[in-house]
């Protein structure tokens, strides 16, 4: 009789289990990871930890087997453990199941702070939702995997993505394993806010407008991470140069603040989101000709490219030297832009050339010979400034540059009131140091003329100065 009982309970469990929707379960999903009982699943905490066994639970009822010996993955930072839950799909086609698919999302939070719960919702309760309604399709379709695909949940975002690195290096360093793709889905529970769903990184992804189409919904693709000042699960694998794609539907949520709760999660967006990423799953997992494109965000690589071109504005200001007077002469504004390029030297990375092309209006004071100290004449000019320089520069995310040369200058059409003759052609030298972060950068110029301003041996002597803060974007 007891086992008649049991089974019945089993059965209508496993009824209600499989009655379920999509929706209802994610819904189930959000609301277990964002309960204030979970008090905001700080990494490495007893509550993070329970969100962790909520997914290894998860896994099991579907079937699923660890990626390693155990379903946790335990990694140490700063003397303090963590742990991200890590799951496989083994892919059936002989040689390609030694190809690896990675899709993850962090289930840590900020925990509690001055009393107030930050439950994260969004971010990324959303996330870790949608990767196990995404490992269960997945289960259901495992005859169809042709790749392995490995479904990571990590711990210790929020401190600085260690948990997605801690599996870069254990995945591509100690295992020496194949990643052909990397997709981190994080915060993905505002889609009706947004009316988007935003990929960053399909430049990574060769052909990935045909890999990434889809009618379910809108789709925002944007070439590369570029950000200088926020960072993804990703990292650690698009530093290896594998093809990366960060997935979200953007911060319109109460991001980082309390208010980010379970009941303001769309659903329905949080089902399509979900739908639409387990047909990307399987379609890469199973496209035997999907492949990287060989490019790499400038946040993500970990040297200088060969060549390096800017678009860059400046503004400034344009003066007089008098070398054979005792005073000095006063500043104009000046203002312009141009393009860069800069060829570095492989091997020896730290060093490259560089070469402007400004074109500026610039204009400055002019010392009046008739009246030095009560007056000024004004100068104004439409010039052409070349310089070429040597460049020596850091490595890293942050780069900064120092670079000494000389410069060509052109004057196009000059304004000045004077019995001399100004000069068209103008060399001189020219300084620069700048910081380049992601694909940005920030520099000033300073270049000072060797050349006379004046055409006649009778003019006074006079040389140019032009100092510019230039704004850098790179391609």
């Amino acid at each position: 009789m007891k086992k008649l009982v049991f089974c019945i309970i089993l059965a209508a469990t496993c009824a209600t289990m499989f009655s379920q929707t999509r929706k209802e379960r994610l819904t189930e999903h959000v609301y277990y990871f964002a309960a204030d009982s979970l008090n905001g699943r700080a990494a490495g905490s007893p509550d993070a930890a329970k969100a962790a066994a909520y997914i290894v639970n998860e896994y099991e009822s579907m079937g699923l087997k660890p990626l390693y010996d155990d379903w946790y993955m335990p990694f140490n930072t700063n003397g303090k453990d963590y742990k991200n839950v890590v799951a496989v799909l083994e892919g059936n086609d002989p040689e390609l199941k030694n190809q690896y698919i990675v899709i993850g999302a962090h289930y840590d939070h900020l925990g509690v702070k001055k009393g107030q719960i930050y439950n994260g919702a969004d971010d990324n309760a959303s996330g870790s939702a949608a990767v196990i309604e995404i490992a269960r399709a997945l289960c259901s379709n495992r005859d169809k995997l042709k790749r392995t695909v490995v479904i990571a949940a990590f711990d210790a975002e929020e401190l600085g993505l260690y948990g997605s690195n801690a599996l870069a290096d254990r995945m591509l360093g100690e295992d020496g394993l194949d990643v052909r793709l990397m997709m981190s889905v994080d915060m993905v529970g505002w889609y009706k806010a947004t009316n988007s769903l935003t990929l960053m990184g399909v430049a990574t992804i060769k052909d990935s407008r045909r890999v990434l189409q889809t009618e379910k919904l809108n789709l925002k693709l944007k070439n590369f991470e570029w950000s200088p000042v926020t960072a993804t699960d990703t990292e650690g694998f698009a530093k290896r140069q594998v093809p990366t794609l960060a997935i979200s539907t953007g911060i319109k949520s109460p991001y980082h603040k309390p208010e980010d709760d379970a009941d303001l999660i769309d659903y329905d967006g949080l089902d399509k989101v979900t739908d639409y990423l387990t047909d990307l799953t399987m379609e890469v997992a199973s496209d035997e000709s999907f492949a990287a494109s060989g490019r790499v965000a400038r946040k993500h690589r970990s040297g200088h490219p060969i060549l390096e071109v800017a678009l860059s504005p400046a503004i400034g200001s344009s003066h007089f030297n008098f070398p054979d007077a005792p005073f000095e002469g006063k500043t104009g504004f000046s203002y312009g832009g141009g393009v860069s390029a800069q060829l570095n030297f492989g091997h020896l990375s730290h060093f490259g050339i560089k070469a402007d092309a400004l074109y500026l209006q610039a204009s400055a004071p002019y010392l009046d010979e008739t009246a030095v100290y009560s007056s000024s004449l004004k100068y104004k000019g439409s010039e052409l400034r070349v310089p070429v320089q040597l460049i020596y520069q850091g490595g890293g995310t942050g780069t900064a540059f120092l670079g000494f040369g000389g410069y060509y200058g052109h004057r196009f059409k000059t304004s000045l009131p004077s019995d001399w003759t100004v000069r068209t052609e103008d060399f001189g030298l020219s300084t620069e140091l700048g910081l380049k972060v992601g694909g940005f950068g920030l520099s000033v110029i300073w270049m000072s003329s060797l050349t006379p301003f004046f055409n006649e041996k009778s003019a006074p002597s006079v040389r140019q100065g032009t100092a510019l803060v230039k704004l850098n974007k790179y391609f």
